[in-house]
């Protein structure tokens, strides 16, 4: 039986970069970074004590700029948070750029997002986690 997502890839243009937005700015834990053929790396971070990892695999800009065109900026990464004001409160201060303040979902009743702008021009949504 399935128990939960195991991992999810974040295409980026330059994964240091990328490593140190996630995990020095958003508190990520560094999962893996193993050197792998032609100069290349496994990256895996995940937010502290979550089961889901997220990889940080690289591409070229064309090829990033390919995915945004085709899939849109909003694809790449979705994270729940315990208080979404709060959250955004804290990355606001530690500089992350806040591009839509928490606001009711319209997509489920009761639910609230955000939306922060990463590294290579990624867009993250922050969601309020529902306990109901």
């Amino acid at each position: 039986m399935i128990t939960h997502p195991r991992l999810s890839v974040l295409y980026v243009t330059d994964q240091k970069s990328t490593l140190e937005f996630l995990t020095e700015t958003l508190g990520f834990e560094l999962a893996a970074d193993v050197p792998y053929g032609d100069g290349r790396r496994w990256v895996e971070v995940r937010p502290p004590g979550a089961q889901t990892h997220v990889a940080l695999a690289a591409v070229e800009p064309a090829v990033l700029a390919a995915l945004r065109e085709r899939t849109g900026r909003m694809t790449h990464g979705w994270f729940d948070c315990d208080d979404l004001d709060a959250t955004c409160a804290d990355l606001r201060a530690r500089g992350v750029d806040i591009t839509v303040a928490p606001q009711a979902a319209s997509w489920r009743e009761g639910a609230r997002w955000a939306q922060i702008r990463g590294h290579d021009g990624n867009l993250y949504g922050l969601t309020e986690r529902d306990l109901r």
